[in-house]
């Protein structure tokens, strides 16, 4: 597959043939030609006016009329060339973080007993982490009715969001969900295969796994209400089965859906559907599957266990009991998710309406972001962006959209007014953080819902001089303190935020039952005071 498109703003290049300078050059010569027409009509009108009779003066006043309109046109597309990120929409912003468990479901419960849920579904692994324990992937048989259940599940968060939200309209409403939260029983929904519509096939009237995902978010966010809102909907995760040629059996893919709300009486829908892919296999996105027993780690109990899990790779067809048993991609060396993908769909995308955040970065009614997504964020994706632009001359383009405008600019001079992170194992890192003086980072995390937000400082012997915060949402601020003597940054673990429970009423358990695991904590909401969004 030809991967290379060399301009095509999809993947973040340049789509501007013409030099800055050409550009500049030309904007001078607009500049004056329309002063030099503006001086001309009035020293003629000025003469005209001196010398014609009255009657021919109002014929002549007719025509200046139509002069006026002319030039006013001209001036109205001259002026639209600027760019329409600019003039900031919003003065604060909201952050509403869904926090649900969405890691793997524990094969045994506190008391060494068999987890109820993950009995029957024969899609075990063990956690690839310090502490390894067997887990299962939970959901339902059915597809399309599992897609169903988690949206129905983010529904009722949005909802709940909503009623407790700022309804200021200079405030921006930013809803975020945690890594992992679409995934099915496999730990994937599986792409069709390469013949087909991977999103909807029109004439058929069918909608597959990701399709039904993008289409139910999509109907979520066009509504009036949400017109100030940004969604970040945590991930989905694909697989595609390849050709047999291929060097892997499956490649496999790990995506934010994003969406800015809109009103759909009065906007277009242009320049609200976004993607935002995960570039790096964290050594949790996975689950290792059970091929032989541990020699006792659990218990002489692993054969019972055995995975038919299809989130892996390397499909191994000489043994029929491995039929369906896939390593995972990070232990087998498989340290980047495949998104050439989306370079073969970009097409296929922009038709549906969906832009590429590929690199990390864009505008949002002129508020500069950074978007990344868990172990991106460790090892600093939208930092080295920003650093890697800057060195080879500014020339990546990012998406810029307001109302319903897209333009393609350049990553923002003084960095990220506001950086969201979605994760499942993660916490907002210092020296990974791209802020502007005064920016904020937000995370939510799919895995530590339990843990109370603290802060410490120096405790960590690799990194003695450094912050550390903790916490299933977090939130962080960052100035520049620039004194004779001292070149540092301020960071404030912000804690102003109130919690609210997803499901009131109790019944929470019923509500996710055989999606998202009992076993932990109750899903919630934690939403912070609206905050000042930095100046820049």
């Amino acid at each position: 597959m030809n991967t290379k498109s060399e301009n095509s703003p999809l993947i973040g290049l340049d789509v501007v043939p013409k030099s800055k300078q050409a550009e500049k050059k030309n904007n001078a010569i607009w500049t004056l030609v329309l002063a030099s027409t503006c001086v001309l009509v009035m020293v003629a009108s000025q003469i005209r006016s001196s010398l014609l009779p009255s009657s021919i003066k109002q014929n002549i006043s007719d025509l200046n009329d139509g002069a006026t309109s002319f030039e006013e046109e001209i001036l109205s597309k001259f002026n639209s060339r600027k760019r329409i990120h600019q003039k900031p929409r919003y003065t604060k912003v909201q952050t509403l973080s869904f926090q649900i468990y969405t890691g793997g479901a524990p094969a045994y419960t506190d008391d060494g007993e068999p987890n109820e849920e993950c009995i029957n579904l024969n899609d075990y692994g063990v956690s690839e982490d310090d502490n390894p324990k067997l887990q299962c992937y939970l959901g339902l048989d059915e597809t399309s009715l599992d897609v169903e259940r988690r949206l129905n599940i983010m529904s009722n968060a949005v909802n709940r969001a909503y009623d407790v939200s700022d309804q200021s309209d200079d405030t921006l409403k930013v809803f975020m969900a945690p890594e992992f939260y679409f995934r099915g029983k496999n730990g994937a929904y599986e792409f069709i295969n390469e013949e087909e519509n991977q999103f909807i096939d029109e004439e058929e009237g069918k909608c597959s796994a990701i399709c039904q995902i993008l289409r139910g978010l999509e109907n979520m966010v066009a509504q009036k209400r949400f017109d100030n809102w940004l969604f970040l909907f945590g991930t989905v995760i694909g697989s595609e089965k390849l050709p047999k040629e291929d060097s892997f059996d499956y490649q496999f893919y790990n995506f934010a859906p994003m969406y800015k709300g809109f009103d759909p009486a009065t906007s277009k829908n242009i320049g609200k559907n976004f993607i935002v892919p995960k570039r790096y296999v964290s050594n949790l996105d996975f689950l290792t599957p059970i091929r032989h027993c541990f020699n006792g780690k659990e218990g002489g109990t692993c054969s019972k266990w055995a995975n038919r899990t299809t989130a892996m790779e390397l499909l191994d067809e000489k043994d029929i009991t491995l039929a369906g048993t896939l390593p995972n991609p990070h232990e087998a060396g498989h340290k980047q998710y495949d998104n050439a993908m989306w370079i073969q769909y970009k097409d296929e995308l922009s038709s549906l309406g969906y832009t590429m955040i590929e690199y990390g970065w864009f505008f949002s009614d002129g508020i500069a972001f950074s978007v990344e997504i868990c172990v991106d964020h460790m090892v600093h994706r939208a930092l080295m962006t920003y650093m890697a632009d800057v060195v080879t001359g500014s020339k990546t383009r990012i998406p810029s959209f307001t109302g319903d405008l897209v333009e393609w600019v350049g990553i923002p001079k003084r960095q990220a007014q506001i950086s969201l992170v979605s994760s499942a194992g993660m916490d907002v890192i210092v020296s990974s953080l791209a802020l502007a003086n005064g920016g904020h980072i937000f995370l939510q995390d799919g895995v530590s819902g339990d843990v109370e937000p603290t802060t410490t400082f120096g405790t960590d012997e690799c990194n003695p001089n450094e912050y550390e915060f903790f916490g299933g949402s977090q939130c962080v601020s960052r100035t520049a303190v620039i004194s004779a003597t001292d070149v540092t940054f301020k960071y404030d673990h912000i804690m102003n935020f109130t919690e609210y429970k997803v499901y009131p009423h109790g019944a929470w358990k019923e509500a996710i039952e055989g999606i998202f695991s009992k076993e932990f904590y109750e899903p919630r909401l934690t939403v912070y005071d609206p905050l000042d969004i930095a100046l820049v």
